[in-house]
């Protein structure tokens, strides 16, 4: 087999192959024995028809599969045998391949880009002061008591509507029927899927009924009424309250079965605050990390690679919305939109993926197994499972290969940040944007 490979672009490439006349006679012979052992023609036993009659009845078929066949293996056998790390499907072009005469096709195709590493230390980063205030903590506790608070349906004619009150509301909209709501739950003072609302509900009765003017933002989920106004109709249907429960030792140990007292729920949560405010402030410390890398080594990325990599993040939000009970189509309408909405993060994603793996093979970083075995066990003790049973589920979807590179990607940013200049700064408020958004 002969192959020439010339260079298209930076990251494309193109492969002439030539396939010598005795290996396209063999792949021949073999289709042709498949057909007559596969398959009955009349007037001969299975396996005896000769093959200017099998040609007869299935040249077609003879043809597409000599033409697969070559172009498949001796594809992948080139590209293997030259080394190309190739990723993407290739173009091929090709005349259709005959017996007795060497066939030649040509494949045009995106590679893996060489990251030629410039730069990936000293760095100036700045990390979060990490702390635990006593208002953090008795923000958690309110947060706490408030789900555990028993709601309770208002029979009172003359109760008045105050700040996290459940409030059960039908919206009519002359002009905007989308708008039309029957027994909507509306909680008091807070945010509502209806801008307004919430703020509305708050002095009314059941019964009362109250016009206002909602003001939908530019990012509003219904697309049609985006940074538009509407006149609605808001009715009280009925009121649920909420009785917040005492905060005594019995409410702790009612909230963690592992703690004996309110003293030890609160220094429990301060524990949980500062783990997280750990995670936040390295996640805010390797997405510098992430930005500096990208803008210090520049190279060529495939368009392939990218989309590839959009397509996969969508997948994923997909299946997390349908884990939750929403369908893609509702929240995201155009699809179209989200997928070169996407596309960005994908390029950062990919870009960082790349130079995290040029360095690791610079420095020589790897998973061991031992490392590999303490990533099981703590995904086996997150969801209750045995190692073994999280290791063959891994292996069956093809995930260990992630947690190794996982274990890798740690080390590198390891190295980094012990090899750059770290500035310590202010904390990180707890559930701010920038921490959601690191988390992400």
């Amino acid at each position: 087999m002969k192959v020439e490979i010339s260079d298209v672009g930076s990251t494309q490439k193109e492969m002439k192959v030539v396939v010598p006349r005795q290996e396209v006679n063999k792949v021949t012979d073999d289709i042709y024995r498949d057909i007559s052992q596969k398959v009955m023609i009349r007037g001969f036993r299975k396996g005896k028809a000769p093959r200017h009659i099998i040609r007869m009845y299935y040249s077609d078929y003879i043809q597409n599969e000599l033409s697969k066949k070559l172009v498949q293996d001796k594809f992948e056998q080139a590209a293997k045998e030259q080394d190309l790390l190739v990723v993407s499907m290739p173009e091929i072009t090709n005349d259709p391949p005959k017996e007795d005469e060497d066939f030649t096709f040509t494949a045009k195709f995106d590679v893996k880009p060489e990251v030629k590493l410039q730069k990936y230390t000293e760095f100036s980063l700045k990390k979060p002061r990490i702390e635990v205030e006593d208002g953090n903590i008795e923000d958690v506790v309110t947060r706490l008591q408030e789900t555990y608070a028993t709601i309770k349906d208002v029979d009172d004619p003359e109760y008045v509507v105050k700040e996290k009150d459940y409030v059960i509301v039908d919206v009519t909209a002359e002009d905007h029927p989308n708008l039309n709501r029957s027994k909507m739950t509306v909680e008091a003072g807070a945010r509502s899927a209806l801008p307004g609302l919430d703020q509305a509900a708050l002095g009314m009765k059941v019964g009362e009924e109250k016009a206002i003017t909602i003001e939908f933002p530019e990012a509003h989920f219904l697309e049609e009424m985006r940074g538009k106004s509407a006149q609605v109709t808001m009715k009280v249907v009925s009121i649920k309250s909420r009785e917040l429960p005492a905060l005594d030792d019995e409410f702790a140990k009612k909230v963690r079965p592992d703690v004996g007292s309110m003293d030890e729920l609160k220094e429990a949560i301060r524990k949980d605050l500062l783990e997280r405010l750990e995670v936040d402030s390295r996640n805010h410390l390797e997405r510098q990390i992430r930005d500096e890398l990208i803008k210090a080594n520049p190279f060529d990325v495939p368009e392939s690679m990218i989309r590839f990599q959009a397509a996969m993040m969508i997948q994923g939000m997909s299946q997390r919305l349908s884990a939750q009970g929403y369908k893609m189509e509702d929240l995201y309408p155009d699809t179209a939109s989200l997928k070169e909405e996407t596309l960005a993060s994908a390029e950062s994603m990919v870009r960082t993926s790349l130079v995290l793996e040029a360095i690791a093979k610079e420095q020589g970083y790897e998973a061991t197994e031992e490392e590999l075995d303490q990533e099981l066990q703590k995904l086996a003790e997150r969801y209750n499972m045995s190692a073994e049973t999280v290791r063959k589920g891994m292996e069956e979807r093809g995930g260990l290969e992630e947690i190794r590179f996982g274990i890798v990607e740690k080390k590198v940013y390891n190295y980094i940040i012990d090899n750059s200049q770290v500035e310590e700064v202010g904390r990180i408020e707890e559930n701010s944007d920038d921490t959601s958004a690191d988390r992400s």
